[in-house]
């Protein structure tokens, strides 16, 4: 297939992940050419012409300016968007899908919604990984911890942070932007038990300190968070990116329990998920002290995404999917 791949116009993460899909496009055999958003209407009608593509695939699709909207509905081409901040700003996605002939959501909540309001084409696909980026390695000490959480500080992340910090006394390293005064808060009763990286890091940087905590925590971002654009309430049922990401570089997690877990990986096999704090606590203590038990749990995480869960199978079933509806 060609294909015509409009990136999202956001930075910081989403450069490595428009570098993986176009990566995964090419390692299939197929010939993809992005265009960036700062590029107006008639860049892109150019760049139709020219490359004559079977597919014009849209990252997100939050920042495209409606004048290609609208040409994305009146031409030909088949059109397809990845909707991969949902169900979180689904005020704003909602409305797009009338322009596009196949709608992908990282959520299935999501998913069910776009079909519910009468999409025909809508599917399920969650973001994945590149083992070329998360794999595992040694690293040096600035990197470990016994809990390492990677992420932005939502309001259930705080909450468990502080319970940790109340009841156990590892040490937990925090990297991620926005955590400053709470960092300086819990400086004063509990110094040198919480490290904090103040800052986006780029995947390589993610990487290794997935690979040096002992237990990653995975927390999803709540349906309900104060800064969500979620009117409707849509509550979200699958599991982050950062799942595929940590279990890549063969590091256990604890990841708070999400219905769409299961369709991923085996509970208890492959993946182990908390219902609440107590649940929380308990398998904290539990696999901490029991390495061997939690590292063949990584390990089989690693392999399941290693056979089902990188860019690569996500690209060729985005493909298969629309071959097989035209």
């Amino acid at each position: 297939m060609r294909i015509l791949f409009i990136t999202s116009g956001f930075r910081a993460v989403y450069s490595f992940f428009e570098r993986s899909i176009v990566e995964a496009f090419q390692n299939a055999g197929h010939y993809c050419e992005s265009f960036g958003l700062r590029n107006d209407l008639q860049a892109l009608q150019q760049m139709e012409q020219s490359l004559q593509p079977d597919l014009i695939l849209a990252m997100t699709g939050l920042k495209i300016p409606k004048p290609i909207l609208e040409f994305l509905r009146q031409t030909n081409v088949k059109s397809a968007v990845w909707m991969t901040e949902d169900p979180y700003y689904m005020d704003w996605t909602l409305p797009l899908t009338a322009y596009f002939d196949y709608i992908f959501t990282i959520d299935q909540a999501a998913a069910e919604q776009y079909t519910r309001l009468g999409h025909p084409c809508v599917y399920h696909l969650p973001l994945g990984t590149d083992p070329g980026i998360f794999h595992c390695t040694p690293v040096s000490e600035e990197f470990t911890s016994d809990i390492g959480l990677v992420g932005v500080p939502y309001s259930n992340r705080i909450e468990l942070i502080e319970l940790l910090l109340k009841n156990t006394d590892y040490t937990i390293q925090i990297v991620g932007r926005g955590w400053g005064k709470h960092h300086l808060e819990w400086n004063r009763t509990k110094a040198g038990h919480v490290h904090l990286v103040n800052a986006w890091v780029k995947p390589e940087t993610a990487m290794k300190y997935y690979n040096g905590s002992t237990i990653v925590l995975n927390i999803h971002r709540p349906s309900d968070e104060k800064y969500n654009k979620n009117r409707m309430g849509i509550m979200a049922k699958s599991i982050n990116n950062r799942t595929f990401d940590a279990a890549s570089c063969e590091a256990f997690q604890l990841i708070d329990s999400r219905e769409g877990l299961v369709n991923h990986f085996a509970e208890g096999k492959e993946m182990v998920s908390f219902e609440d704090k107590n649940d929380l606590l308990e398998k904290i203590h539990y696999y901490i002290a029991h390495g061997e038990e939690r590292k063949h749990i990584a390990r089989q995480a690693r392999k399941r995404v290693l056979s089902s869960h990188t860019f690569q199978h996500r690209i060729d079933r985005l493909v298969k999917t629309v071959q097989s509806e035209q």
